[in-house]
């Protein structure tokens, strides 16, 4: 009995085989249509602010800046979206020329605050890619609330490294390795994207890492600098970003 039962399995089985075969010697074409596929793009409107990202990982956004305020940015499909604060600290008044490392940038993400190279991000919707050129200039010399100057003071940037969103395959704007700040306000070059360069968003490092970055900005004042106890000295640094290459 077991084995008739199989054996009407593997007819009926059969069956169906040749029936499929036989369909589709015998199918025809009857007829086609064509259908359109499409896509259009506008440029970014001019009031947009693109957030900023985490400078180590720039699939992740930024939290909003806490307070109230907003991270220093600019609007619009080619911005500026976020600049550091450089801070050398409190140091003790020395009569020997040194060198200051500026502390490493802390921005909050997922709700906790962590430790970031400085960097500035740039970002690039136009549609055009024609490139675009970011500099920084210095805007005087470091300055006391009594308008005393820190003499000879210089601040340099260095180890810029560009980075971008994960799988974007976009090419890297150039980036300069060494800047020195002048404080007559000549401006400096941080990063040039020529044409088909810098689309989307950039984040320009000044250290790769937090290792990298630990002495990737310095302040050095000059040992005969005079140098008054419990005097804040600041000055400011603007950032330009340009709609054309260099």
């Amino acid at each position: 009995m077991n084995f008739k039962k199989y054996a009407v399995v593997g007819l009926v089985a059969a069956s169906v085989v040749l029936t499929q075969m036989n369909a589709s010697a015998s199918a025809a074409e009857v007829g086609s249509v064509t259908t359109n596929s499409k896509i259009q793009f506008k440029k970014q409107e001019e009031s947009i602010v693109n957030p900023p990202v985490n400078p180590l990982d720039p699939d992740q956004t930024l939290d909003p800046a806490d307070g109230g305020t907003t991270y220093p940015s600019t609007s619009g499909p080619l911005s500026i979206d976020y600049a550091s604060q450089f801070d050398f600290g409190t140091q003790e008044i020395s009569g020997e020329t040194k060198v200051y490392k500026a502390k490493l940038d802390k921005v909050k993400v997922n709700g906790e605050y962590i430790d970031v190279p400085n960097n500035i991000q740039v970002s690039d919707n136009r549609g055009n890619n024609a490139g675009w050129h970011l500099t920084v200039a210095q805007d005087g010399q470091l300055k006391d609330g009594s308008n005393r100057s820190l003499n000879g003071a210089e601040i340099a940037i260095t180890k810029t490294t560009p980075t971008t969103k994960t799988g974007t395959g976009v090419v890297a704007p150039t980036a300069s390795q060494s800047i020195k700040l002048n404080p007559n306000g000549t401006a400096s070059t941080v990063l040039d994207a020529k044409a088909e360069q810098g689309m989307g968003k950039w984040v320009a490092n000044f250290g790769a890492d937090n290792t990298a970055a630990a002495d990737a900005v310095t302040l050095t004042v000059p040992g005969k600098s005079a140098k008054y106890a419990d005097s804040e000295y600041a000055t400011t640094l603007t950032w330009t970003l340009s709609d054309t290459p260099e």
